[in-house]
This record gives C-alpha cells, sequence and structure tokens, in this order.
C-alpha cells in the first residue's frame, strides 16, 4: 500500500534487500558503500599485496597475479576485474614481447649460403658498390655523357615501355651493333638506372651477379628467369629478372668501370687473404705466374687468333692473367683477338705494383715472371733488361735452339728436385724487328733422364739463384698455376664470352700487304712483258677454238659412255682438240722458261684473296672484363671456404659438387637467419670438414645488411623427422 500511494526512489525487491541487511547490520547495513567500491573481492590488503608483488616482479602476468591472490586469500578475480584494479592502483606494467615462431623454408642449394655469409662478412658488395658509385661520381663531372635530355618515347609504349616498334626504328637498328664507345656520348648518365638508386640497391644487385654462375650453371644471363634462377631470392634478397641484371650490367658497361674493378680488386683480396696466407719471405724466389686464356668468338671479320680448345685459327677474345705464388688470379685484361702477352706484360705489373706491395715492408725476395714460350720475343726480353725489379723466367722451342748460338756452356750437374741434368749456358738471340742486333741472356738446357730436351731462359743472375732452383721455379707453373687456372675456369665459366658490341676499324696489316703485293705484281708484269704477251696470243688463239669445239661436243652423243659422232665430225674434232693442246703446251713451255711467272701468279692470287678484307671489327671488352671481375670474385670466394674446411684450391670441382650443393633449410626471424645444412651420410670425412669450417664462420658473428645475424648448422634430416 505504501508503495502504491508514494513515490519511492527503489522497487519492492530492493526494499527487502534493505530490510534483510538492516536486521543484518542495523543502520551500517544501510550505508552508502560505492565510493569504497561496495562489497568488494580485493579489499585494501590485497591491493598492499599486488602493489609490493609487481614492484618484486615487473615482469609477472595476469596469470601469474590471479593464481597468487587465489593461494594468498583465497580470492577468485577475473581478469577484467583484476585489470581494473591494477588500472586504479596505477600500475603500469611492461607487455612481454611475444614469441615470435621462426619462418622456415626448404632452400635448395643450401650450401651457397656460405659464400654468401663471407662475402657480407669482407664487405665484397658493399665494397663493389662503392667503387661503382665512386665511377658514377667522376662520370658526373666530365664530359663523357650527353645532357640529360627528354626520353624518346618513338616505338614505347603509353606507359613508357618498349614495344617491338622500337627495334625495327633505323636508327636503333644501325647502331645495334656499335662500339660501347661510339655510343657512350650520345647517352645521358640521368637515364640510367644505376645514378638513380642507393648503395645498398648497388651492392645487393652486385651479389646477384656474382651468383650466376652458380645459380644459372653456365653464367649466362638468359637463363636467370629459368628454375633454378629462383634461388636468387635466398642468395640475395631479391628475385631479379633476366631483364633487370641485363640492364644493369649493360649500363655498368656505358660506365666504363672495368677499369676501377679490376684494379681495386687487387688490393681487396690482398687485405682478404693477407692473414689466412702470410708471406712466403723464406723463398728465394717469389713467382708471378703470366699466362693467358682464348674464348672463341663466332662473328666474321674480327681478330684472329688459334683457338687451342677448337685447334683453329678463328675470331676470338684473349684474356692474360697474372696469378700469384699461390695460384690465386690478381689481375687480368681483355684484348680482342691476339693478346700481346710479351709486350705489355711489364706494364701490367705497373698497374697493379702498389696493390701487390701492400702495407709493411718491401718483400726481400726476386720477383720473377714465370711466362710460356709465346712470350719470349727479343723484343720483350730488352724491355726486361732496360728495368731492375722484375726478372723472367721463359723457355725456348726446340727450333730456336741451336749450339751456334751458344756462348758458354757451364759444367752438368743434377737436378735437385727430378732426374735431370742441367748446363748452365749463355745463348745469343737476335731481334726480328731490328736487323743484326744480338741479345745475350742466360740459359738452361735440360736434358731429362727419359731422354726429353727442355730449355729455359732466364735474366736472374747465377750468382743470386742456382739452377735448380730456376727449373724448379718454371715447373712449378703447373700445380702452382696452370691447374688451378684450370679449375677457375671449370667453376667460374671464364670460358664464356659476354655481349659486346663492335667498332670497324682499318686493318694495318692487310693494307700493307695490298700494296707490297700490288708494287711486287707491277714490278713482275714490267719485266716479263714478253713472256705474257706471248701467253695472250695463245690463249687468244685457244678463246677462239673453244666455241667451235663446244658446238662438235653438242652435236655428237652419247652411248653406253663413248661419243659418237656423224660422218666427217669425228676428224673435226679431233684436229681442233690438237690444235688447242698444242697451244696450251706453249703456255706451259713459257711457263718453264720464267721462273718469275710463278712468283706473278702466286702474288695475284693473294692479292685476290685480300679484297674486302681491308677493314676489321674490333670487338668491345668492356662488358667481357666486368663479368670476369665477378667470376673471379667468386672463384675467391670459393677458395677461401675450401681453406676453412683445410681444402686446396685445386680441389675446388669436389667442394663444388659435395658442399655447394648441399640442400638445406632457412629459419629466420627479425634478428637471425639460421641457416640448416643436410648432412650427406654417404661421405662423413667431408662432412667432419664442413662441421668444423662451420664452427669457424660462426664464431665471426656475421651480420647482413638487414642485421640480421647469420649462422649455420650441419644436421642429419631424416633423424628430425
Amino acid at each position: 500500500m505504501f508503495f502504491q500511494r508514494y513515490e519511492v526512489p527503489f522497487s519492492l525487491t530492493q526494499y527487502y534487500r534493505y530490510r534483510r541487511a538492516f536486521g543484518q547490520a542495523g543502520r551500517e547495513g544501510l550505508a552508502d558503500g560505492r565510493s569504497e567500491g561496495n562489497n568488494r573481492r580485493i579489499h585494501r590488503e590485497t591491493e598492499g599485496f599486488l602493489v609490493g608483488y609487481v614492484s618484486a616482479q615487473p615482469d609477472a602476468t595476469q596469470a601469474e597475479l590471479r593464481q597468487k591472490l587465489l593461494e594468498h586469500f583465497g580470492i577468485e578475480v577475473a581478469q577484467s576485474a583484476l585489470s581494473e584494479c591494477l588500472e586504479r592502483l596505477a600500475i603500469r606494467r611492461s607487455r612481454r614481447p611475444r614469441e615470435v615462431q621462426p619462418l622456415s623454408w626448404a632452400a635448395p642449394y643450401a650450401g651457397f649460403q656460405l659464400v654468401v655469409a663471407l662475402a657480407w662478412h669482407f664487405g665484397w658488395p658493399q665494397w663493389a658498390a662503392q667503387t661503382i658509385a665512386k665511377a658514377i661520381g667522376r662520370a658526373r663531372k666530365s664530359n663523357r655523357f650527353a645532357p640529360d635530355e627528354k626520353a624518346d618515347l618513338k616505338g614505347r609504349s603509353r606507359s613508357g615501355c618498349f614495344t617491338a616498334r622500337y627495334n625495327q626504328r633505323s636508327d636503333v637498328r644501325q647502331k645495334r651493333f656499335q662500339s660501347v664507345e661510339l655510343k657512350r656520348p650520345s647517352r645521358s648518365l640521368g637515364s640510367m638506372d644505376l645514378a638513380k638508386v642507393d648503395e645498398k640497391t648497388l651492392a645487393r644487385k652486385c651479389l646477384a651477379v656474382l651468383t650466376l654462375p652458380f645459380v644459372t650453371h653456365n653464367g649466362e644471363v638468359r637463363t636467370v628467369d629459368t628454375a633454378p634462377g629462383k634461388a636468387l631470392k635466398d642468395f640475395c634478397g631479391f628475385d631479379y629478372r633476366q631483364a633487370t641484371l641485363t640492364r644493369f650490367l649493360s649500363e655498368l658497361k656505358y660506365l666504363g668501370v672495368s677499369g676501377d674493378l679490376l684494379r681495386c680488386q687487387v688490393g681487396f683480396w690482398e687485405g682478404v687473404w693477407r692473414d689466412e696466407l702470410p708471406l712466403e719471405v723464406n723463398r728465394p724466389l717469389l713467382c708471378y705466374y703470366v699466362d693467358g686464356n682464348t674464348k672463341a668468338l663466332w662473328s666474321q671479320r674480327v681478330k684472329k687468333n688459334k683457338v687451342t680448345m677448337l685447334g683453329r685459327v678463328m675470331g676470338c677474345l684473349e684474356q692474360v692473367f697474372v696469378h700469384d705464388s699461390h695460384g690465386r688470379p690478381i689481375y687480368c685484361e681483355t684484348y680482342p683477338g691476339h693478346a700481346p702477352v710479351g709486350e705489355y706484360v711489364l706494364s701490367l705489373f705497373g698497374k697493379i705494383e702498389r696493390s701487390l706491395e701492400g702495407p709493411g715492408p718491401k718483400l726481400p725476395v726476386q720477383r720473377a715472371i714465370v711466362m710460356d714460350a709465346a712470350s719470349n720475343s727479343v723484343r720483350t726480353l730488352r724491355a726486361f733488361a732496360s728495368q731492375q725489379k722484375y726478372h723472367y723466367i721463359t723457355s725456348l722451342d726446340d727450333n730456336q735452339w741451336d749450339l751456334r748460338k751458344v756462348r758458354k756452356q757451364g759444367k752438368p750437374q743434377r737436378y735437385k728436385y727430378g732426374e735431370a741434368t742441367l748446363w748452365d749456358c749463355e745463348i745469343e738471340l737476335k731481334d726480328s724487328t731490328e736487323k743484326d742486333y744480338l741479345f745475350v741472356t742466360r740459359a738452361i738446357k735440360i736434358e731429362w733422364d727419359r731422354g726429353k730436351e727442355t730449355y729455359l731462359i732466364t735474366s736472374l743472375p747465377k750468382q743470386i739463384i742456382s739452377t735448380s732452383e730456376v727449373v724448379k721455379a718454371y715447373f712449378d707453373r703447373w700445380p702452382d698455376e696452370e691447374l688451378p687456372f684450370k679449375v677457375m675456369k671449370a667453376i667460374g665459366c671464364l670460358h664464356r664470352v659476354a655481349g659486346y658490341g663492335k667498332q670497324r676499324q682499318p686493318d694495318v696489316r692487310v693494307r700493307k700487304r695490298q700494296e707490297e703485293l700490288a708494287s711486287q705484281i707491277r714490278q713482275l708484269r714490267a719485266e716479263l712483258r714478253e713472256p705474257l704477251s706471248a701467253i695472250v696470243e695463245e690463249e687468244t688463239k685457244v678463246a677462239k677454238l673453244i666455241p667451235k669445239e663446244r658446238c662438235l661436243r653438242a652435236r655428237s652423243q652419247i652411248v653406253d659412255g663413248k661419243r659418237i659422232f656423224a660422218p666427217n665430225e669425228a676428224e673435226e674434232f679431233e684436229k681442233i682438240s690438237r690444235l688447242i693442246n698444242a697451244h696450251e703446251r706453249r703456255v706451259k713451255t713459257i711457263h718453264k722458261e720464267n721462273a718469275d711467272l710463278r712468283k706473278l701468279d702466286g702474288a695475284e692470287r693473294e692479292w685476290i684473296r685480300l679484297q674486302g678484307k681491308e677493314t676489321v671489327y674490333k670487338v668491345d671488352v668492356e662488358l667481357d672484363q666486368i663479368m670476369t671481375f665477378f667470376r673471379v670474385s667468386l672463384v675467391n670466394l670459393y677458395t677461401y671456404v675450401a681453406h676453412l674446411m683445410g681444402w686446396s684450391h685445386l680441389s675446388l670441382v669436389k667442394f663444388l659438387h659435395v658442399v655447394i650443393f648441399l640442400n638445406g633449410r632457412i629459419e629466420e626471424t627479425r634478428e637471425s637467419r639460421h641457416i640448416i645444412l643436410e648432412r650427406n651420410e654417404k661421405d662423413p670425412k667431408t662432412m667432419n670438414a664442413l662441421s668444423a669450417a662451420i664452427s669457424k664462420i660462426n664464431a665471426l658473428q656475421i651480420r647482413n645488411p638487414a642485421g640480421q645475424r647469420i649462422s649455420f648448422d650441419l644436421q642429419d634430416f631424416h633423424l628430425n623427422r
């Protein structure tokens, strides 16, 4: 009745609650406790416990706090209620980072990651990018390139992409195979992507080109888009396409950076190897080996030389490599056609002299350049004699040795390092370019016990180097240079010819030969005027008789292999044949009586053969040298990993098959990159050597440009499945 008569701020249900509370606690049971949190489970004592526990254990989770309240106070608190309590008490806790599961994927050829890790450790990609960046800076200050202009969009789509119509433009078709030296002045440096990207991108692209001999299995850029090319993403961090790498190399070619890369790499790799292979100060002789690599060039009217691997004279590029005493290539240059090794060998060493010396005192040993017999011209030997820094050791062919040229011959002595007898001699050699010039040099005659003879010449004086040491230095060429060079060509794809352009230039030798032949022909014709007139007279008579003979041949018939004439035609045919034979005999008689007619015929045939060969194409070697730089760098990295395993650089082919081709898995987080290689149970000896090398690499604490720590492990996969 009371609730019906009056407006009360609570319901009938709430009234019974108040009455029950009043009956239990009196007036205190009706007090408003909302400001105190009403009937809270977390009372003041519990709050004090929370404050103290969190201050002592700041990393404690809410689950731990709820468990502690249940253990100490018997209070079960929901997560939301505990969160409100902590917020009311102004307790701020640092959130524990979530444990991120690493990304994991299968990686074919994961063994190559060892090479990539060492490349980042030595800073090779960064160094290559800096060298290119310096070349770009110098190019901006020079006048080699055209000023930046608006792009020529003829033959392109609306988005600026090249179309088939671009290759049909007449100017493009005419300049397609022109030399880069002719194209460079019309090329704008600002239009190159090379000048727009940062050094980090340049380093990544350099690493991608470095891996090409392995990724593509043949070193060709055009196979990057095939299935093996997908491994680029694991190796350099980006899955580059063929077009991107082709453009990158093309722009490097236009930049003309090969000289900088080849010269600067000498100092870079010397710094890498200096601590691993100490200088041999105890040896009486420090050898540098010079050798060539001839690559066939299937193109017409280019400079030619003999290509040994094909056994023929044809267009080619020839590379000259300088190797140190450990068989490692330290410098190279590429030449179109025949490489003038002998003429330029000292200039090659002049370019790399400072890098070869390195920091510290100079080497207290004699330096000798070991060359093959193709470089032993007297002109080269005279160049060596004009300086005191480098000596030469080279061989003579059997046809170059003559006892009449020997000035002095010492007593025979046994070879200390083999079964042979040695004679120390002094020999005279004639300079073919300067008449009557004689050059005297030291020579060594070697008679092997098996019957063969070998001849060496050297500028090393006998007072400093004994005869046996000179012979050993030359024949160490095979294990110290020839065999490593062969291995390097096998794994580094050095036999591949990179893309090239051609520059047309006069062939001086052919033009000179044509002039000599023309002068000889004029002189011989003047001397042989009468015999030539007699020959012309006889040949004229023969020319008049041939049509008559031809008509008789046409009217005759051939039956069972025999010629059948009409009546009276057989006698006429025989008469004409006798007359023609008589005139031809007179011509032969004139030739026998005048021997110079044979010289005239030979000169005329040679002159006709040389017609149209007055010009020759000089092949660009810029891109080939750039590719050689990357391939030699890859060989150095291979050699370093093999060295960590305790292997020789002669075992790189085996190293490639048993280590680099290993499969594995990659586990990657933001902070780390862990490569797990699959152990090969069939080759435990190699796996033990690889495990030791992995321990050394992990100890280097290598990090990639993304800041990830790179580590390796060798596991047996099927045991972990």
